[in-house]
């Protein structure tokens, strides 16, 4: 249904000083990199691409179709931008052809950056890095539903309980298109559930939308997996 890559800001030097790997840019993209100043912000954008055309070259190279209209020569990655449309989603852009019918999402956390595309025709993904770690309070209080907020307090893993939780509601909204500009208590986030047929580690989680994002996706089916990588949680919403 999906396929994801997880890449690190230790695999090139450039990346860790916020300078962008030979070849990974198209002239567009080169042009938004200098009009970022900050340095973790440089950092997280990079990490986002050199993710991103990690996985669109995979894909490209097994010929399944997904990526069809992508460059087959050495400078590929120069011929095609990962842009953002007017509601932040990513999208493929190739030269002189324009954006490609293609669903990805990117997601970064602390040096680790993860891509994901969507391998069902008309499908749409949206994908979130989380580290479990330690959280101000106000962040359940303020976005949790009052269920959610219970199964933190009575929890022994709080910190990953939050963590899952929070990956799960960003996930749903990315793939939605919408992003935080929405209420993120509209998305409840239940326990696992079981899901025949996932590997790698993935778990399927419960999920209910409140009347007004469930309208909003109708007549789609929304599904919702993690999984536990390296002391973070990674999560995968895909509306088919």
């Amino acid at each position: 249904m999906f396929r994801t890559v997880l890449v690190h800001a230790g695999e090139h030097p450039a990346l860790a000083q916020g300078q962008a790997p030979p070849g990974l840019l198209s002239p567009a993209e080169e042009t938004i990199l200098a009009g970022l100043t900050l340095l973790p912000r440089r950092r997280k954008w990079l990490l986002g691409r050199w993710a991103a055309k990690r996985l669109l070259g995979e894909l490209a190279a097994e010929d399944n179709g997904v990526v069809a209209g992508l460059p087959r020569n050495e400078d590929w990655r120069r011929q095609c931008s990962i842009l953002n449309d007017e509601s932040g989603v990513p999208y493929v852009d190739r030269q002189g052809q324009g954006r490609r019918p293609l669903s990805l999402s990117i997601s970064h956390r602390g040096d680790w950056g993860l891509a994901a595309v969507a391998l069902v025709p008309g499908a749409r993904i949206g994908a979130d890095i989380e580290s479990v770690e330690p959280r101000d309070p106000a962040l359940v209080r303020q976005f949790f539903s009052e269920s959610e907020a219970e199964r933190v307090g009575s929890g022994r893993d709080a910190d990953r309980t939050v963590a899952r939780i929070w990956s799960a509601k960003e996930a749903v909204l990315k793939a939605m298109g919408i992003g935080l500009r929405h209420d993120t208590r509209d998305i409840v986030v239940g326990d696992e559930k079981v899901a025949p047929g996932l590997t790698e580690g993935w778990r399927a989680l419960d999920v209910w939308l409140a009347p007004v994002l469930a309208v909003r996706i109708a007549p789609r089916s929304l599904t919702l997996l993690c999984r536990d990588f390296d002391g973070h949680v990674v999560t995968v919403a895909l509306l088919l």
